[in-house]
């Protein structure tokens, strides 16, 4: 079994939490397609995530009698209490640690720097689509993969266009907050992948449905 700081470093995947809440959720152990169906990503992906889950203990992965010819298919369950994610429980949760933030005088920076350190963890994830080599092309990519329905990017200065918020209502209650963490997580993911581009600044809701993620290009020195 992983430390507590591992198995949650693991967690801090998008795909891979909602991995495993898949299986905490489903009666029988599953198999690489039938998740990958479930999640909607190639099963290449879920087989690298289903991988980092079973390293750290979150998971177990054994295998089924083979039909007819050919190799045992692997089957994959959530390990007993490793499925303590309640969504109600983690909502309220994170409105709790949003209003704490609220509160604090250098509370922005701190929901910055905290969405810094998940935008560098995040960064070299495996998503449903293709790795990309181009920065933005790859933060649109990771932007997809944890909710926030970005619009495709035809050059490198407009700004990036999030349809859909995953933390929709908190954000409207704490914006500050909430907006300084998904803004943090942008810088941290370009700057992890040493893009000329830095994110500066998130306008939040410009329609009901849209924020706007500016980029500017990084100055030399």
């Amino acid at each position: 079994m992983r430390s507590p700081q591992q198995r949650h470093r693991v967690l801090a995947g998008i795909s891979r939490s909602r991995l495993l809440l898949v299986l905490g959720r489903s009666a029988h152990p599953m198999g690489i397609r039938e998740l990958a169906e479930a999640m909607s990503l190639h099963p290449n992906t879920v087989r690298q995530h289903l991988d980092q889950l079973v390293e750290a203990g979150l998971a177990t992965c054994d295998t089924a009698s083979p039909i007819g010819r050919g190799r045992p298919a692997f089957r994959y369950a959530a390990t007993p209490g490793s499925d303590e994610q309640d969504p109600v429980a983690y909502k309220a949760l994170a409105r709790v640690l949003a209003e704490q933030l609220t509160r604090l005088p250098d509370g922005t920076r701190v929901a910055l720097t905290a969405g810094e350190r998940w935008g560098r963890a995040l960064a070299h994830e495996p998503t449903g689509t293709a790795l990309t080599t181009n920065a933005i092309g790859r933060l649109v990519e990771l932007l997809d993969e944890a909710g926030f329905a970005p619009d495709a990017v035809a050059t490198d200065v407009q700004p990036i266009r999030l349809r859909h918020c995953p933390f929709g209502t908190l954000a409207r209650d704490h914006g500050e907050v909430v907006c300084g963490v998904h803004l943090g997580l942008m810088r941290g993911i370009l700057r992890e992948l040493d893009a000329p581009f830095d994110a500066i600044s998130l306008e939040p809701l410009v329609e009901p449905a849209l924020c706007l993620a500016h980029l500017v290009e990084r100055s030399e020195g």
